[in-house]
């Protein structure tokens, strides 16, 4: 075999599993818009809602967790198989604007360490949680967003 037929086997594989990916965005981007739906939000208190509820606002944090790291991986791939390095992350997202993926680098970072102190912090302060909560919840409609211009974007350039 020829080292470009490895190259386009390669490259095959990578639109394969780019492609993979946008399947997984699509699933998650309707099980977060469901969990978002399940309440009214902003709450006012988390410290009221009845188990239901509360099972609701976990699938809502998992779900924004999980498209945005889903999506962190859609980027690399979106770079290297534009030809680009993939291996710096400020790298790829600053592409990402410039692609118009993100509107903002600096939008999607707070996203991130947003999500992040969530992932890790364990806040007994009712007022705490329901903050971040509502700002997770407010901040849902822009991921949704940025993963349909991440869809878009990949299968008319990259997987058409």
């Amino acid at each position: 075999m020829s080292s470009d037929t490895g190259r386009l086997s390669l490259f095959g594989q990578r639109r394969a599993l780019l492609a993979d990916k946008l399947h997984a965005v699509d699933r998650l981007s309707e099980h977060l818009r469901f969990s978002l739906g399940r309440n009214p939000y902003p709450l006012t208190s988390v410290g009221t809602l009845d188990p239901v509820a509360l099972e609701s606002v976990s699938a809502l944090i998992e779900r924004f967790g999980k498209l945005q790291d889903l999506l962190t991986g859609v980027f690399r791939e979106i770079v290297v198989l534009s030809g680009e390095d993939g291996s710096d992350m400020n790298r790829v997202l600053a592409r990402m604007e410039k692609i118009g993926i993100l509107d903002s680098v600096d939008t999607w970072r707070s996203m991130r360490l947003l999500r992040n102190l969530g992932a890790h912090e364990y806040d007994i302060d009712d007022v705490g949680k329901t903050r971040f909560i509502n700002a997770l919840a407010a901040d849902a409609p822009a991921l949704l967003t940025i993963a349909a211009h991440a869809k878009q974007y990949t299968r008319s350039n990259l997987l058409a």
